[in-house]
């Protein structure tokens, strides 16, 4: 790595940037992005708060390349907060620089200097590279179901 990767929370000011990173990200997974969406997203992810949701925003060379967003969750099983990743980005041209690793460092010591009790995510099945970076870091993975109701399931689940 040619120079140090910078993580840091996404704030106000960097509103335009994380939108510009969330809409690319939504072009790399071929997933939809509504107009506005991104913006109001980031909008959401740079607000002031106790245990709101939040990004991290990775620099390199001076440009913002990667983010994170996170949110907290309370767990009741052991009556504490833990975070949950739910995106991180890097992007293509900057994958393999130590933007990933940084992110999740950072994570990590959000999580112990905020007294969260543990960081959970998921990942595609088929994000070999996203598996591979956590292998190779060795974070453990976890078998356990994964259930979602969404979209036309999650209506007639709700129509009983």
């Amino acid at each position: 790595m040619s120079a140090t990767v910078n993580v840091r929370r996404a704030g106000a000011g960097d509103r335009a940037v994380l939108a510009r990173l969330l809409s690319d990200m939504q072009a790399h997974y071929g997933s939809p992005d509504p107009p506005g969406g991104a913006d109001r997203v980031a909008g959401l992810l740079t607000r002031d708060g106790e245990r709101l949701p939040f990004a991290l925003l990775a620099e390199h060379n001076g440009k913002t390349l990667g983010f994170a967003t996170l949110s907290p969750v309370l767990y009741g099983g052991a009556f504490q907060w833990l975070l949950f990743l739910k995106d991180l980005y890097v992007t293509e041209q900057a994958r393999g620089l130590g933007i990933g690793r940084a992110l999740l460092t950072a994570m990590a010591r959000i999580a112990v200097a905020e007294d969260y009790c543990r960081i959970d995510w998921t990942t595609d099945a088929t994000n070999e590279g996203a598996q591979r970076l956590y292998d190779r870091l060795g974070i453990p993975r976890h078998a356990k179901p994964f259930y979602r109701l969404s979209g036309e399931d999650l209506r007639k689940f709700a129509e009983g």
